[in-house]
């Protein structure tokens, strides 16, 4: 484990950006739509635990 920063300032920026909100851009660069032949499924999942996952993600 590393040491703590003497001072706030002294923490360098990689370090720093790992506690900060991500970069939606960065985060979703590498994602694309599903294949035809792919299915986007969570297993063991109620129906009711779905739609909370949904209702989730559409906030």
């Amino acid at each position: 484990m590393s040491e703590p920063a003497v001072a706030p300032d002294a923490l360098d920026e990689a370090s720093a950006s790992f506690w900060g909100k991500p970069d939606l851009d960065e985060v979703m660069a590498g994602a694309e739509p599903l294949r035809e032949d792919e299915s986007f499924e969570i297993a063991d999942l109620t129906d009711d635990e779905w739609d909370v996952f949904i209702r989730a993600i559409h906030e």
